[in-house]
């Protein structure tokens, strides 16, 4: 039986004393719900389906491409069913239904949607993928296409590549200053290693080539080995591998450190190998830029070890750690200021003890929540912010890492040099307006 949560009889006290955990739970509990819903659907609806009425599939399916983008989506989904395939968005990376299709108007938008993306037509039981490119107003957008066999029919999974959306100013990245100014510092050296980590959906692409943006200045040479090429960068050689014929990471990667390069962005560190080259090119002379995949930014260093990268040498090529992930930015249309309940109250407290702000006086702090707009499609969040977990790897942090100290003794010795937890550094931009406590807890 799940358990009711009534506010009403929890005195101050007894909220003071409570977990962050519970305080979590209650905080949630009381969250306002959102569900995504616009007139702009409907209209979609109607000009696909007249688009196909007519056999014109080229227009419908650039169509929905065109409002995929008007709605900010990053991804365009095509779920198929028994009787019905239902057409999804993936808007600021929550899925909303937009409207469905019949078999017979699926099959003449899978036909284009193969023909586009030069996947065979007559191959039905095998996955597929690959990419096109269309031409809107003055911008290119690439299309990444994946085509998946279910028991209904072909499952189809458009990823939208847009460089106006992935490639932002530095600034527009939200580090604070302390992060920010660990991350310039770093940026400005001949070598070193970054390690950009988290799971999928947490924005390291932007993150990436954002920071390669920052670099790219005529007197560097800057080579990426992606899988694939999502973005093209004026004056950044990029490469692409290509498992089918051996061109790994690995392989590939020792092929680019002959190239004479100043900095090389490795998309994915995913194997011993091409850890081992990675870090051997940022100890002679690289800077190196890569992604792993962990849970925290102090679980990436067992992460490394578990790969069998002796201590020393990761304490000595390893520069900075950002763990990242994304939650929603609360839309600026129609935020209002919300009175603000015992638990935020007593999780911003708490939160700021971690973090030695404790006497910040909290009645100051203001709130926000949405009234619903159709600009944000009645969700009351319009786009996306990072929230961060970064860890500066200083003297005394190496020293730790050499003598194999645990996760929690290295963020222990990472406090001490302003490191922010990925909770706290959410808290505070609920606090500045960004986002709202109930997306941050939501998403850690």
């Amino acid at each position: 039986m799940q358990t009711q949560i009534k506010t009403t009889k929890k005195t101050k006290i007894d909220v003071e004393s409570t977990k962050k955990e519970d305080l979590k739970k209650w905080v949630l509990a009381l969250e306002k719900k959102t569900e995504y819903s616009s007139d702009k659907f409907t209209k979609i609806e109607e000009k696909i389906k007249d688009s196909i009425a007519r056999q014109v599939s080229d227009e419908a399916l650039s169509d929905i491409t065109i409002w995929a983008l008007v709605l900010w989506s990053s991804d365009i989904h095509f779920e198929c069913f028994e009787g019905k395939i239902q057409v999804r968005f993936r808007i600021d990376w929550v899925l909303v239904d937009i409207f469905t299709l019949n078999t017979k108007e699926y099959k003449l938008l899978l036909e284009r949607l193969k023909y586009s993306a030069n996947l065979k037509l007559n191959i039905i039981n095998l996955p597929q993928d690959w990419k096109y490119s269309v031409k809107i107003e003055d911008r290119k957008v690439d299309i990444r296409v994946s085509v998946l066999p279910t028991k209904y029919w072909e499952n189809t999974v458009c990823r939208i590549l847009d460089s106006k959306k992935s490639i932002v100013n530095f600034e527009e990245l939200w580090f604070f200053w302390t992060s920010k100014r660990i991350i310039e510092k770093t940026l400005d050296k001949k070598n070193g290693m970054i390690l950009v980590t988290w799971p999928t959906w947490s924005g390291k692409t932007t993150t990436l080539y954002t920071m390669l943006s920052k670099l790219n200045t005529r007197d560097k040479k800057i080579i990426t080995l992606e899988d694939p090429i999502e973005y093209e960068m004026p004056w950044v050689v990029q490469t692409e591998v290509n498992e089918k014929v051996w061109f790994t990471f690995e392989s590939w990667l020792k092929s680019i450190l002959r190239q004479d390069p100043d900095i090389v962005m490795v998309w994915e560190i995913r194997d011993s190998e091409t850890l081992t080259t990675a870090v051997n090119a940022s100890l002679t002379g690289h800077l190196v830029l890569s992604t792993l995949h962990t849970k925290s930014a102090s679980e990436t260093i067992d992460r490394i070890l578990s790969m069998w990268l002796k201590a020393y040498i990761m304490a000595s090529a390893l520069d900075v750690i950002i763990a990242q992930r994304l939650v929603r930015k609360i839309c600026p249309y129609c935020k209002v200021e919300k009175e603000k309940t015992s638990q935020e109250v007593a999780l911003i407290k708490a939160m700021m003890e971690e973090i030695d702000m404790k006497n910040i006086w909290t009645d100051n702090i203001k709130l926000y929540e949405w009234t619903w707009c159709d600009k944000c499609n009645n969700s009351g969040f319009k786009w996306r912010i990072w929230i961060y977990e970064i860890i500066h790897i200083n003297e005394s942090i190496r020293d730790l890492i050499r003598w194999s100290q645990k996760s929690d003794e290295i963020i222990k010795a990472a406090k001490d040099t302003w490191f922010i937890s990925m909770k706290e550094d959410g808290i505070l931009k609920a606090i500045k307006w960004f986002t709202t406590i109930e997306e941050v807890l939501r998403v850690i």
